[in-house]
């Protein structure tokens, strides 16, 4: 018994870690931004988020991404009340109205009412932030304004390379300016930015090295890629972004089983992540495992319909149920053994003809066509 050639399965680019991909569509729309301490100005990971109605009522929770960022999706015209209640911060609320257009580019700061956090690693990047000039803060500030209200990357990269000059060892600034030349695709000077922000970090900033383990993905060093990503994720093991790239870096290095237990990792970290789901769709592709395939799929579509990403999906998933429910085929010997080798030769050129983009996108690895 065998299963006729699935066909070749592909997605559309991911931009993960920014602001404003979320395109409203039929009256839908989205909510977004970042949160970060209002004090040090780190972000705010796996920070849970609440969007109730006017009465109270819960419409939505949303946890924070490694970056701090945050994102609703599938929302109408309306009334809402943001709230972000977090343990040793002052409750922070929020009215915001929707009204034919999303709300995107939120800036969160969130108020400490308790103790610093203990671990070392914090105190140390709590104290260097606390030393950062005013003026060089100030420009910090207005570059991540830039960056998340604005998508103003050239503008900000001005203003970090600002605060730069004002405070040589501003290693926050120098990982901004490189996740900044990562948005306009500008790989050469994102690297030397994100690495000047590891040297000065003496490796412990996790952000830098999560940025840079991606980067090195997206320009396929995988196993330089998979070497960070494990060192990111000592350095903080709560992200879900350090499980996210080894998971990237392991699936191009063609280790799926390894690959799928970092991402179901991420996935655990923060169910509640859509990029996640994608990447399960790469491993499971990779793993010939279909039915993996379509949970993947179902969860991405429930947590990002509207996502420019949505609409290949929904096709790749089509295809695939398609594929499932098609009748099995008996092989007989002799001539109908001939006939599947010509079909598997033409299924070859096929392939050949249709093969995905084998450029790796910011968010995932390329995808490889399934055999049967």
């Amino acid at each position: 018994m065998v299963f006729r050639r699935l066909p070749v399965l592909f997605f559309l680019s991911l931009l993960i870690a920014l602001p404003g991909n979320a395109q409203s569509r039929r009256e839908i729309f989205s909510i977004g931004g970042s949160v970060r301490d209002a004090v040090d100005h780190h972000a705010m990971d796996n920070t849970q988020l609440t969007l109730r109605s006017p009465r109270g009522e819960t419409v939505k929770d949303a946890f924070t991404r490694g970056d701090g960022n945050f994102q609703f999706d599938g929302l109408r015209n309306g009334e809402y009340i943001l709230e972000i209640n977090v343990k040793d911060y002052d409750l922070y609320t929020e009215r915001i109205s929707i009204s034919g257009a999303s709300h995107m580019g939120l800036s969160i700061s969130l108020n400490r009412v308790g103790k610093a956090a203990s671990a070392t690693s914090q105190m140390s990047i709590s104290a260097h932030q606390l030393s950062v000039p005013h003026k060089a803060y100030e420009e910090f500030e207005k570059g991540l304004s830039l960056v998340y209200l604005k998508s103003d990357y050239r503008g900000a990269i001005n203003q970090f390379q600002l605060a730069i000059r004002d405070f040589p060892t501003y290693y926050e600034a120098y990982a901004e300016e490189g996740a900044a030349y990562q948005a306009l695709q500008e790989m050469g000077p994102a690297e030397e930015a994100l690495r000047k922000s590891v040297e000065l970090s003496s490796g412990q900033y996790a952000e830098a090295l999560f940025n840079l383990a991606a980067l090195l993905t997206d320009t396929k060093r995988y196993p330089e890629a998979e070497t960070v990503a494990r060192k990111a994720i000592l350095d903080d093991k709560s992200s879900w972004r350090g499980q996210f790239e080894l998971a990237r870096a392991l699936i191009a290095l063609k280790q799926p089983d390894e690959a799928e237990k970092n991402a179901q990792e991420a996935r655990d970290i923060m169910p509640d992540n859509s990029p996640v789901y994608l990447l399960l769709a790469n491993i499971h592709i990779q793993k010939k495992d279909y039915p993996a395939l379509i949970r993947d799929l179902d969860e991405f579509l429930r947590l990002a319909p509207n996502s420019p990403e949505a609409e290949q999906a929904r096709k790749t998933r089509e295809r695939v149920q398609g594929f499932l429910n098609a009748p099995k085929t008996e092989t007989g010997d002799g001539a109908d053994e001939k006939s599947q080798d010509d079909e598997d030769e033409e299924n070859t050129d096929t392939e050949k003809s249709s093969a995905p983009d084998t450029r790796d996108a910011p968010g995932l690895p390329s995808l490889p066509p399934p055999t049967k």
